[in-house]
Formats: structure tokens, sequence, C-alpha cells
């Protein structure tokens, strides 16, 4: 398994597509310290075709903010402004994003976001929420990669093991009916250590790229990873290698980056 910097160098780009899947913990490290800033020097660093972010946080922007950004003023529906981890990158990098909030707080919120640098046609938010104390989302984009649309679904799912058997049912349900045919990755936090979802998204002829290579990809907890809760599922693209996240990363969220280099097949 190389690191990123290898692995891209050596990425034919008009066949191999590098997909990169993070929690980032509201933007806090394993043990509660702000490490948005570095979390988001480590993303620009990467040059991904596709970014599957859960827990990108939001916060409402104050009003004298708002007046100087935007020229608004109080009582104005600009007001109402939400600045988000994901859209900094986005505004950055110059790519393309899909955002779907899951919790909403009057504060702040946060959910999981799709980035690229290709055409990007976004394909909404679906609930997912198996009980009302966790709120979770399916997030849908398409990507326009090689002459082709890929469809790219980020997901996280719950915390107990029948509401997530729940969830990756009704998830393989969306794709059977609304993108039952061509390249397709879904990635995110499954908290699935059991690996339930490898058999079950197996069954409709998609495969999870660590377990295809013989790689389990343990990426929590991100300082000592002994479980591999996060997942990338595959269709109508082949697995080619995982990648090894940057050392630097197992300091910035209590989870590792899932990386993947993956080549229409």
């Amino acid at each position: 398994m190389r690191n990123l910097e290898q692995a891209v160098a050596d990425t034919a780009p008009d066949r191999d597509f590098i997909a990169v899947s993070w929690n980032l913990h509201k933007g806090r490290s394993p043990l509660g310290f702000q490490a948005w800033q570095a979390m988001q020097r480590w993303v620009q660093s990467t040059h991904a075709d596709a970014y599957f972010l859960q827990e990108a946080m939001a916060r409402r922007m104050p009003a004298p903010v708002l007046s100087s950004t935007f020229g608004a003023q109080l009582g104005d529906p600009l007001e109402d402004v939400w600045h988000c981890q994901a859209t900094e990158i986005a505004r950055s990098l110059q790519l393309q994003i899909a955002l779907g909030p899951n919790v909403f707080k009057p504060s702040w919120r946060h959910g999981n976001a799709i980035l690229s640098p290709h055409p990007l046609d976004l394909g909404g938010r679906w609930d997912i929420s198996a009980h009302r104390f966790e709120r979770r989302g399916l997030l849908v984009a398409r990507a326009t990669f090689a002459g082709q649309s890929v469809t790219l679904l980020c997901a996280h799912l719950a915390l107990t093991r029948q509401a997530r058997l729940r969830q990756m049912e009704w998830i393989a349900h969306w794709i059977a009916k609304e993108a039952p045919e061509g390249p397709l990755v879904l990635a995110g936090d499954f908290n699935d250590w059991r690996n339930d979802s490898v058999p079950l998204f197996g069954e409709h002829d998609m495969q999870e790229v660590a377990t295809l290579l013989g790689e389990p990809a343990r990426t929590f907890p991100a300082f000592s990873p002994a479980l591999a809760l996060d997942k990338m599922f595959v269709r109508g693209m082949k697995p080619v290698e995982r990648i090894q996240p940057a050392q630097e990363t197992a300091w910035l969220s209590d989870h590792l980056p899932y990386i993947a280099r993956l080549r229409i097949a």
C-alpha cells in the first residue's frame, strides 16, 4: 500500500479515479482540539477526483460578518447564511460541491458533502434516519469523468446494528431503482465493524474496495486504527489500490481518511 503522492504520480488521468472518504469529526482532533485548518491543508494536497466528507460542520455567520462580506443589513434574507467547512474547501480549490446537512441546531449543523473538480450534477439528499435520536442522510451527485456519468453516494450510518441494516437496505433499494447501471461509488462512515455491508451490497454487484484487495481498511480510532468502520463500494469501476493516508491525519480527526484508486471498467 503506497502513499498518496506515489499513487497520484502513477495515475492515468483518462481512466484512473482517486476517491477520498473522510469523517471530519466536525473539524476536531481525536482529543477534541480544533484541527480544521490542518484538515483543509491536507485535503488541498490530495488532488482527488471525488471527496466524500461526513460530519462537515457549518455555523451560522453573525450579522457583522455578513454585513462586511455580503453587504447585508440586519433583517435581510442573507442574515441566515451558514459557513461550512466543505464549502470553504470547495471555494479554495475551485471544486464543485453537493451538500446534505443531517443535524440541525439553532447555531450549528453538520452533514455530508461531495466535492469534485469534475462537472457535478446534484442528485439530492434523502433522509435515511432509522430513529429520531440519530439523523442520517444519503447524499447523491453525479460526476462526468472520462466521458461517463459516475454516480457518487455519500452516507453516514447509525451506531446501532439494526438501524444500520435498515439503512443499508434502503440505500440498496435506492440504487436498484435510481441508478441500476453505470459506474458508481458509495462511500462514507458506515460504523460497520461487523462488515454486514459487504455481503449485503455484494448481492447488488457492488464490491468493497479494501475487502476485494485483501486489505481491510481499519480507520478507527485514527491514532491506533483497529476497526474498519469506513467503507467504499464500487460498481463498474475496478479497485486498483488502497492508498495510505499521510501520517499527520492520525491526529486530525477520530477517523483516518479512506483513499482508493479506481479504474473505469
